[in-house]
């Protein structure tokens, strides 16, 4: 017979809470250490990476493994999260603004695409770092008229105008934070979330299942009611019935083919089968949504005790990241995933300790679960300037801007050179070269 029954009330809750806080934190650290540790062969085929990085293994305390420098990685610092991390806390900040622990108030496409057009133009305003990374499509969709008031058309529009074609993983990468904040709310609730959030930036239908079923995921990860590969599957079958009777198909859309979501995720080619490094597909969101499905099978197939628990994060997110591809997104939606299912515990101390930011991070993490109802204390997201629109900063000018960006392109021309003086730079260049730029601007089409 369980003990548990045996236990008074008080002690109950005492441990049910300390697992959900474990499991948030590790969550929300777990997506930014995979997007951080990703950084390193993002945009690497697996061969370059294992070229680049011949021990296979990464280190960000005391000391960070070097980047295989190219004009990519120049703009990084080894240790800092990217645009994919930063995305998703625009997500949990409009919701810690809002929220109290006896009211949550969720995030809308107009506040996301209000928050997203000042990180566009001023940068990730609480820690005061670039908007780096952005894509084609969000760097479109941004940029166009009318974005803040009707995100959803104007994603839409350019959606048509790839010939509903484009179904990158800009979306995914953020969607964890929607389990999170919905894990007190139904199930449907997490998915209809997670659909309206994409569809802000992301319409394709591939896109918009994607982020139901991530969305879904860490939910079910963080209650505890994703333990098997069966409980996976329950989560993608129930998010495919709530696809068709809720969103069912648009008459411009085309439809879902549902085998195709099944086969990247049923992990029966492991990740070899996914082929993450394919070329011009590396940022297609079943990619991403596979590669996170399938290290969270294997880490249920590999979890056998406490031993098993403290090496797998680690163990996992290496073995991942080595396949290369659009590895930082990859690894990020993954991390979520193990990060949920792990722990913040189980989570390698010498990658929690050497990120760049990474105490405050947790801190928000903290904030979260006190508005969740799961950690004591006091929290009031008004009082917090960070999660505010501008992070408690004053609105940089365009012209100030301009000048910022004038100076870190030349500090990265600087770090391009020395490196090259002193033999560091390697040869190859990745297959997709990175399109950094002063990030309003419109880029250039396809």
């Amino acid at each position: 017979m369980s003990p548990i029954p045996s236990l008074p009330q008080e002690a109950i809750t005492t441990l049910l809470n300390f697992a959900l806080q474990d499991r948030i934190t590790g969550s929300l650290i777990g997506s930014a250490l995979g997007d951080t540790i990703g950084l390193y062969t993002e945009f690497l085929s697996s061969t370059q990476a294992a070229t680049s990085y011949p021990s296979r293994t990464f280190t960000l305390h005391p000391g960070p493994t070097p980047f295989h420098l190219d004009r990519h990685r120049a703009p990084f610092t080894p240790g800092h999260w990217t645009d994919d991390t930063d995305h998703s806390l625009l997500l949990l900040f409009s919701f810690l603004h809002q929220s109290t622990p006896s009211s949550h108030v969720f995030p809308t496409q107009s506040d996301f695409a209000s928050r997203l057009r000042i990180w566009a133009s001023q940068g990730f305003k609480p820690l005061g770092t670039m908007p780096l990374g952005l894509g084609r499509l969000l760097g479109t969709v941004l940029a166009s008229k009318g974005f803040a008031e009707e995100p959803e058309g104007i994603a839409r529009g350019y959606w048509r105008g790839t010939n509903r074609f484009a179904a990158p993983n800009g979306s995914l990468m953020r969607t964890h934070v929607l389990g999170l904040v919905t894990v007190w709310e139904e199930e449907t609730k997490c998915f209809e979330l997670g659909a309206e959030i994409s569809r802000s930036t992301h319409v394709d239908p591939r896109c918009v299942v994607a982020c139901v079923v991530g969305s879904g995921l860490v939910r079910e990860l963080i209650r505890g009611e994703v333990t098997r590969g069966e409980d996976i599957d329950g989560v993608i079958e129930r998010g495919r019935r709530w696809y068709e009777s809720v969103v069912g198909r648009r008459e411009e859309d085309p439809g879902v083919d549902w085998e195709e979501l099944w086969r990247v995720c049923d992990g029966k080619d492991g990740l070899e089968g996914l082929r993450l490094d394919d070329g011009a597909s590396i940022g297609f969101v079943y990619k991403t949504l596979g590669a996170g499905v399938v290290l969270l099978r294997m880490a249920m197939d590999r979890n056998r005790g406490v031993l098993d628990r403290s090496r797998l994060f680690e163990e996992l997110i290496t073995e991942l990241v080595m396949k290369g591809g659009d590895a930082d997104t990859n690894a990020c939606f993954a991390g979520a995933l193990l990060g949920a299912y792990l722990g913040f515990a189980a989570l390698p101390d010498h990658w929690r300790n050497g990120m760049v930011h990474g105490k405050w991070l947790v801190g928000k993490a903290e904030s979260l679960c006190q508005v969740l109802n799961v950690k004591d204390g006091q929290y009031n997201g008004q009082e917090d300037a960070d999660t505010a629109p501008l992070g408690g900063k004053p609105e940089i000018s365009q012209q100030d801007m301009e000048a910022k960006w004038m100076v870190f392109q030349q500090e990265v021309v600087r770090k391009m050179e020395e490196a090259k003086k002193t033999d560091e730079t390697k040869t190859t260049e990745p297959k997709s070269k990175s399109a950094w730029s002063v990030p309003w601007k419109k880029p250039k089409k396809p």
